[in-house]
């Protein structure tokens, strides 16, 4: 059984004792949370999705500061940051991204102000001056500008208003690391009843929480700044239109690695000691019995949790440009919007891979990206009890990335000969590899026509009916993979150029699959009958380099186009004034996408190409008001039905763009907020996940001689789906003064254990998870009578609690185990004032 009572019954005891002993609550009134999440503006409570709304106020309550901070209070969310703050990686309800190439969509879209931002590297660009945050959970397959199929995280930004007078809001922060931080904003109606703007802007920076034991700055820093303009224009009465045009950008340190090394030199001590011994291709570093492929052992080292040898990670470069103009026509009966969007972002890295002094996995990532979207919609009723959202939707993106692998410019330790014994007929080739240059240029173009019905039958039962039909295309204009020496020379061109018939960079000598030193697996092999005579003789296939003469010349284009159809059907029913209940049915789709990863050996469109992956999600929930509105409880069963799940799968040097074949989530999840009394507040939440491969066969990383051998992944978790998620938030008025307020705020949030890879742990990746864990943040603020200042303590992770929020398992081609470690205990002083 999945809902196992361990976990449920505490919650619900819980909420029973509360709500028994609330009678001193209820003349508090829970605040009314208003959304846009369908569209239209409703409240929270109305609005029959799992749904999640933060106000500015809950938003600063908490301490808000970068996309990393929204999970803490969203149940079955999670968010990671490998590449930073304005990087992040969402989840929800179990659908993840494990793609780290730049040019693949998330399958949890990312809205500012209704504009969808493709480009997963400008998701956390936007997260300043906001007015709310709203996060959907399930499929988003109707309305919305994008496909997801996971969920939809909505920014909405200030906007300047025509009739508000002259405003001026100034935060600024100090903190350890070096942090400094400072906000502020401008508004006014320069022309009354005409015209009015704003004008926001952000600043965060800090030091680094990882010391490089080195010398040099600091890694994993922040410096952020950002820039947005807002107009809002009536030219009549029943007309609207606002602009908004934001500009930011970040310049750090990179984040910095942990290398963890697999390679065992217990596998054979006699042969370690006799290598030793000899000195010659075996580095006199310190180990703790296990190395990476450069003989390099991380442990030994006595480095703390936030420290490293780093001889290359640089700076992390982000910059995104944007502007979006709507404009709002209202009639007696219908509403026209038009909502037009354009940016232009680029993003650069040098990211020291492998976590260590020497050059065994460097990588310098680049991308820019043009897009533009263009939303018309009508939203109206037919004078009855019929309402509806219709519209028409086009966008394109275009993509330039170019990305450089250098590997092992530190040569191979010889005892990888022991540690993976694979990869000793690799030695000769990785001795002066190089670099790979991989450069592709990708052009994306999405039309769609959409439309939602409400049906009121009666005062209290509602039908919901949705349709998309989506057309998505996409070009790979250009597909270039070459081999560059050390100093940047070119030496070679994979793709195109390789006629070997083998996806590898080179071809070592191996039998039967085997590798020269695996004698004993070669050997078991035979016994079993996998391997036979046949394929002990040679094939003629010639061993080295597979690349041809060097060229800029593009591979093949190909191009691809999906016509999908996706939609919802959902019934309410309002109980009373207090509770609805809702059940639905909703379908969404991925865009399918060609493979941004590395590969060697021009492919034909089945093997360059991720089919677009689906979701069939079934939902029943409820949202309920009790004790006179001083308490509110929402909660949601679902079952999803998952297709072709779109994930990045690392073998040895190569890195492939794979579907699973199908998958199953069930879960729950509920979120519960009280007044417990005038100066107490408690906020709950919990989800519950069971996620399952039900299809999945993977290469076997370990027999790295032969590329044909697979692991049954049938029955493993899903990527980023703790089985239970949970979050505590507590508000309490310590002194009521005439002059002032002093508030408390408490929060945690937990995470059960959950998996970075879909091998789970089979196949050597045990290690490539996150085993439960807790984060506490406070918050003590003293806010004055007129609220026109306020003064704060805070601190995040109080605990210091040590976690990863992201991992790779590279033993086949590296011998380590990747991980980004979440931030440590971080706190400061934060002064508010305000105008108006």
């Amino acid at each position: 059984m999945f809902i196992k009572k361990r976990p449920t019954i505490p919650l619900i005891s819980v909420i029973a004792a509360l709500l028994s002993a609330a009678n001193i609550a209820h003349s508090k009134q829970l605040e009314e949370v208003i959304v846009t999440a369908q569209k239209t503006s409703a409240s929270t409570q109305d609005t029959p999705i799992a749904i999640t709304g933060m106000t500015a106020d809950s938003l600063e309550k908490f301490g808000f500061q970068n996309a990393n901070d929204i999970s803490a209070q969203v149940p079955n969310m999670q968010v990671s940051g490998p590449y930073g703050d304005v990087q992040p990686i969402f989840a929800i309800r179990g659908v993840s991204m494990s793609d780290y190439s730049s040019n693949q969509a998330s399958p949890i879209g990312v809205y500012t102000d209704e504009m969808y931002m493709g480009a997963t590297y400008t998701h956390g660009m936007n997260f300043f001056d906001v007015e709310r945050l709203e996060v959907l959970r399930g499929p988003q397959g109707t309305l919305y500008g994008k496909n997801t199929t996971g969920g939809a995280v909505n920014i909405i930004t200030n906007t300047a208003n025509v009739g508000d007078e002259f405003g001026f809001n100034l935060k600024t922060g100090v903190g350890n690391y070096g942090a400094t931080t400072g906000e502020f904003g401008v508004e006014d109606t320069i022309i009354d009843d005409v015209l009015a703007l704003r004008l926001g802007y952000s600043s965060s920076r800090n030091d680094g929480y990882v010391e490089n034991a080195l010398g040099g700055p600091n890694l994993s820093q922040l410096d952020f700044q950002g820039a947005r303009l807002s107009l809002e224009w009536l030219p009549s009465d029943a007309t609207t239109v606002t602009f908004k045009y934001t500009n930011s950008g970040n310049d750090s340190r990179a984040n910095a690695s942990r290398n963890e090394p697999r390679g065992n030199l217990d596998n054979d001590p006699i042969t370690v000691a006799a290598l030793e011994t000899a000195g010659v291709g075996v580095y006199n570093n310190p180990d703790n019995g296990y190395i990476d492929n450069t003989g390099y052992s991380r442990p030994a080292n006595n480095l703390d949790r936030h420290e490293v040898q780093d001889d290359y990670t640089g700076a992390l470069i982000v910059d995104n440009e944007q502007g979006i103009l709507r404009i709002d026509h209202i009639t007696d009966n219908y509403t026209f919007t038009s909502t037009t969007s354009y940016s232009e972002a680029d993003y650069s890295q040098k990211q020291n891979t492998d976590g260590g002094p020497d050059g065994l996995l460097h990588i310098r990532w680049a991308v820019e990206t043009d897009a533009f979207s263009q939303d018309f919609r009508v939203a109206g009723d037919f004078g009855g009890p019929v309402s509806f959202i219709a519209g028409l939707y086009y966008a394109t993106e275009f993509q330039d990335m170019h990305n450089i692998y250098e590997i092992y410019e530190t040569a191979p330790d010889l005892r990888v000969a022991v540690t993976f014994p694979g990869a000793a007929a690799f030695y000769p080739f990785l001795l002066d590899f190089g670099g790979v240059d991989q450069k592709m240029i990708t052009d994306k173009t999405s039309y769609a026509a959409y439309s939602q019905f409400r049906f009121d039958a009666t005062d209290q039962l509602g039908f919901d009916f949705g349709l998309r039909y989506t057309v998505d295309e996409v070009d790979l204009e250009y597909l270039n993979v070459s081999r560059l020496n050390y100093d940047g020379d070119p030496i070679g061109t994979w793709v195109p150029g390789n006629t070997s018939g083998s996806d590898e960079p080179f071809i070592a000598p191996s039998i039967g699959g085997s590798g020269p030193l695996e004698l004993a697996q070669l050997l078991g092999n035979i016994l079993n009958g996998s391997v036979g005579v046949s394929d002990l003789v040679p094939s003629g296939q010639l061993v080295g380099y597979t690349h041809g003469p060097y060229t800029t010349d593009s591979a093949t284009q190909q191009a691809a186009k999906e016509q999908e159809i996706t939609g919802k059907l959902g019934v309410d029913y309002a109980v009373n004034s207090d509770l609805m209940v809702y059940a639905s049915f909703s379908k969404g789709y991925r865009a399918g996408n060609f493979n941004g990863g590395v590969y060697y050996e021009e492919r034909d469109f089945e093997n360059a190409y991720a089919e677009p992956e689906f979701i069939d999600a079934y939902e029943l929930g409820f949202k309920s008001d009790l004790l006179d509105g001083s308490a509110r409880l929402n909660a949601a069963l679902f079952y999803y039905d998952y297709t072709n799940q779109q994930f990045i799968n690392v073998v040895g040097v190569s890195n492939f763009l794979e579907n699973a074949g199908g998958s199953t989530i069930l879960g729950a999840e509920a979120e519960f907020t009280m007044a417990l009394s005038d100066r107490l507040m408690l906020n709950l939440g919990i989800g519950l996940l069971k996620t399952e491969y039900t299809e999945l066969e993977l290469s076997d990383t370990r027999t790295l001689n032969n590329p044909d051998d697979t692991v049954d992944l049938s029955g493993n978790e899903l990527i980023s789906a703790p089985q239970i998620s949970g979050n505590i938030s507590l508000d309490y008025d310590v002194l009521r003064l005439e002059s002032g307020d002093l508030i408390l705020n408490v929060n945690a949030n937990y995470q059960s254990k959950q998996w970075y890879s879909a091998y789970n742990d089979d196949a050597s990746y045990e290690h490539i998870k996150q085993d439960p864990y807790a984060l506490i943040n406070t918050r003590l603020s003293w806010h004055v009578s007129d609220d026109s200042y306020s003064l704060s303590l805070w601190a995040k992770n109080l605990m210091d609690e040590e976690y990863d929020g992201y991992a790779i398992n590279l033993q086949a081609g590296f011998g380590f185990d990747y991980f980004q470690q979440g931030p440590p205990r971080t706190y400061g002083l934060e002064f508010t004032y305000r105008y108006q």
